[in-house]
């Protein structure tokens, strides 16, 4: 990708920095609350240095100034603050070859703890700083595909974990080779699809606004274009090219890692660390908007964001009078204000005209409309409004919020110019339309 990443380090690197020290000498730094606390502020500090003025006009470079250590804050307030990781977390690792026993695949995992050996220790508290999604941890219930062999080891610990599809299905896992060619196939599909959004955004003046210009955002859309069809296809495209990137990305550290295999990386070696990022087009055309942003949506934040909403606002749940009213609501809105406070950081960061006040309100305001399609829903299953005419209205909604307030996001990301990085090799499109 299109990143300076000389800049990029020496401006981020200190947040992670002085986490990842923290986390391999926990007596040191867990020994009072006064010292967690002193070493957040320190994170914190590191995150304003990063926020400091640059002449850096790459945008994703920009970008990411601010919405790095910003993401850095919130996972340092989840380790640091809310929970002692050296003693409540363990993770999955494959046993040695000598220690596993006559049950075959159904022993070859074990609970790796925080570890006494110092070379141990940084890969295990490495792999607690980048493995946001919690893939093999302890304190993750959803394990999505994971095989049979791994949740007998948490079955084993009292963890009832949740994975994707049903909960009687039996998995041996998926194998390597059938995995690495999968994968290789969606490489394939979204290269093409990305290639083929770059190809119709550098034509369009709305994601290519230049450095300079002056040009001022109305109501968090470029040019105050209001046109209903150019709105949806603009927002359609930039959408995509976001989801595409995001998947090629993981794609190709799916491939590098199985392709490496266990036997140098240990379980992040195995098929069952890489599930796919994304839910299924009937999270979103059954559910709406609570589908898209539930299931649909990439969950790589999920875990941190709900952490720190649950402490703050904490309710039982099996009080469902919490969980949907008024509290639910402040919930969700804080989920929501989190990851737009992430990408308004890197907004500010930029050297462009942006409006990261509007980023971060498209971003709040999704809990608005969660909770109405929700209402709205639970209004016509109590009319008994039959299957078809649900689905219908359902879309209808999602697609009328997506109008309304998508631009706030994706117009200033191409304000950001994000969509102007050259991100492909080599385009395909280009070759066979030219």
């Amino acid at each position: 990708m299109d990143i300076q990443l000389g800049p990029l380090i020496k401006r981020t690197i200190w947040g992670p920095g002085i986490l990842f020290t923290a986390l391999i000498f926990p007596k040191i730094f867990y020994a009072s609350y006064a010292s967690r606390i002193l070493t957040f502020v320190a994170v914190a500090a590191s995150a304003v240095w990063a926020l400091q003025p640059h002449d850096i006009d790459n945008p994703a470079t920009s970008y990411l100034f601010g919405f790095a250590p910003c993401w850095t804050l919130i996972v340092a307030a989840v380790l640091l603050l809310l929970s002692t990781p050296a003693r409540d977390f363990r993770r999955i690792r494959r046993k040695d070859e000598a220690s596993v026993g006559e049950g075959g695949t159904e022993e070859l995992y074990e609970w790796e703890p925080f570890p006494e050996q110092m070379s141990r220790r940084c890969w295990w508290a490495l792999d607690l700083m980048v493995n946001w999604r919690g893939l093999g941890w302890s304190y993750q219930r959803r394990q999505h595909f994971i095989p049979d062999a791994v949740k007998k080891v948490y079955d084993e610990a009292g963890i009832n974990v949740k994975r994707d599809g049903s909960q009687d299905e039996k998995r041996c896992g998926q194998t390597r080779s059938s995995f690495l060619v999968q994968q290789s196939w969606y490489f394939v599909v979204d290269y093409v699809l990305l290639d083929l959004c770059i190809y119709f955004m550098d034509r369009d003046p709305w994601f290519n606004r230049p450095l300079g210009s002056d040009q001022r955002l109305l109501f968090g859309y470029p040019s105050g274009n209001y046109d209903v069809l150019v709105r949806v296809y603009r927002v359609f495209v930039g959408t995509l090219a976001t989801y595409t990137v995001m998947d090629v990305a993981h794609v190709v550290l799916a491939l590098v890692c199985v392709g490496l295999g266990s036997r140098n990386l240990g379980t992040l070696g195995e098929p069952w660390q890489h599930p796919p990022l994304w839910g299924t087009l009937d999270d979103l055309f059954h559910r709406g908007l609570p589908g898209f942003w539930g299931n649909f949506w990439h969950d790589l934040f999920r875990f941190q964001f709900l952490t720190i909403t649950r402490k703050l606002l904490p309710f039982s749940a099996k009080d469902k009078s919490s969980a949907h009213g008024f509290r639910g609501l402040l919930a969700m809105t804080l989920v929501f204000a989190l990851s737009g406070s992430m990408h308004a950081a890197g907004s500010y960061a930029e050297l462009r005209e942006t409006a990261p006040l509007w980023l971060f309100a498209g971003f709040a305001v999704q809990s608005i409309g969660v909770a109405a399609q929700e209402m709205i829903t639970m209004l016509m299953v109590e009319g008994k409004v039959g299957p078809g005419a649900r689905q219908v209205v359902t879309i209808a909604f999602w697609w009328f919020w997506g109008w309304l307030t998508a631009p706030m996001v994706i117009g200033d990301m191409a304000a950001c110019g994000l969509f102007q990085s050259k991100v492909m090799p080599y385009s395909i499109v280009n070759l066979v339309w030219n």
